[in-house]
């Protein structure tokens, strides 16, 4: 069975003024540590989530059109235009 789960915590720096809650970014160093199917105790697995960094994202405005499933594209990753 394929599956994908989405681990927000809560959010610190930037982020936290536009949600509360922020995703957890796996770097590319941790990918085989996160995806080893052994590591399956709580204990084992708190530690994990301990070891990743948090993340450097910087915020922006983009347009409403990011609402709709309907509009998809790198268009969506462009800034809003000044209003």
């Amino acid at each position: 069975m394929l599956s994908c789960t989405v681990l927000t915590p809560s959010a610190q720096d930037s982020p936290e003024h536009v949600h509360d809650r922020s995703p957890v970014i796996i770097p590319p160093d941790m990918y085989a540590d996160w995806l080893d199917p052994g590591t399956t105790d709580k204990p084992d697995v708190q530690q994990l989530l301990d070891a990743v960094p948090e993340p450097v994202l910087t915020p922006r405005v983009v347009s409403t059109r990011v609402n709709s499933v309907r509009n998809n594209g790198p268009e969506q990753l462009e800034p809003a235009p000044n209003q």
